[in-house]
């Protein structure tokens, strides 16, 4: 990820104060996540786990309730939704570490050398411009047997958006989602991956509802090159025509390192 577009994700997610307010797929997707990892085949509970893009905390509490032993590494890029993890989370246990990371380049601030058990997150993939290199470098993080859980957003997520954005003559700025092919894919050697897809629906009485939700959780920045047009109020008018809804293909992924 070019460093001018990390800063815009940044500034963005940190001037997003009323997140949680809108996050409603948000939440549906950590909770999903959660119950994911809470079943999945690891041979002992995880003593230590990474969670990169933690944004407000709505994973990270589940993590600290499934596993209050852990040793829990939360990270985000953006650091004005760490100060909100600190606070919402206080008092913070000291087996709970806070610290700016960039999940696409993993660098976690760990003195001891050892890996994790477990490396997760919910809704951060899809702002990575290189997940294939992004899954090397955090499988890389991980102890021999050890497991990265992810959800990211799939390809035909928004369409009613985007049929709106066509019905106006306009580009449309969602961004280029991956296909289920593409993701399993872009997992790397040395381990074995599979994903899974859900359908999540978000209301959206409006088209102003839709794009103020977006702003609100700091997700509104289109993919690259995109410009806003003046036929958005065509875009909306349709929109608000025939839809209720936003339509987002979730998908989770569950990749373990081999022994």
């Amino acid at each position: 990820m070019t460093s001018h577009r990390r800063t815009d994700i940044a500034a963005r997610f940190d001037a997003a104060h009323d997140y949680e307010q809108a996050a409603f797929i948000q939440k549906q997707c950590a909770r999903m996540l959660a119950g994911r990892i809470r079943q999945s085949p690891l041979l002992h509970p995880p003593r230590r786990i990474l969670e990169f893009g933690c944004g407000t905390g709505l994973l990270s509490r589940e993590l600290m309730t499934t596993y209050p032993q852990a040793e829990l590494h939360l990270t985000d890029l953006a650091p004005a939704m760490l100060d909100r993890v600190r606070r919402t989370l206080a008092p913070l246990p000291a087996t709970v570490h806070l610290y700016v990371m960039d999940g696409e380049h993993p660098r976690p601030q760990d003195e001891t050398g050892e890996g994790f058990d477990l490396i997760t997150s919910s809704l951060c993939l899809q702002w990575f411009e290189d997940r294939a290199g992004a899954f090397r470098d955090l499988v890389a993080l991980l102890r021999p047997g050890g497991r990265l859980m992810v959800s990211t957003l799939l390809a035909g997520s928004l369409h009613e958006w985007q049929e709106s954005c066509e019905a106006a003559a306009i580009p449309c700025g969602v961004p280029d989602y991956p296909t289920l092919t593409q993701l399993q894919q872009d997992w790397p050697p040395g381990g074995h991956g599979q994903w899974d897809a859900c359908p999540l629906h978000d209301p959206a009485p409006s088209a102003r509802h839709f794009l103020k939700g977006l702003r609100m959780i700091g997700a509104s920045l289109p993919k690259n090159g995109h410009q806003p047009t003046l036929g958005l109020r065509r875009a909306m008018r349709h929109f608000d025509g025939h839809f209720d809804h936003v339509t987002y293909q979730a998908a989770f992924g569950s990749f373990q390192k081999g022994h």
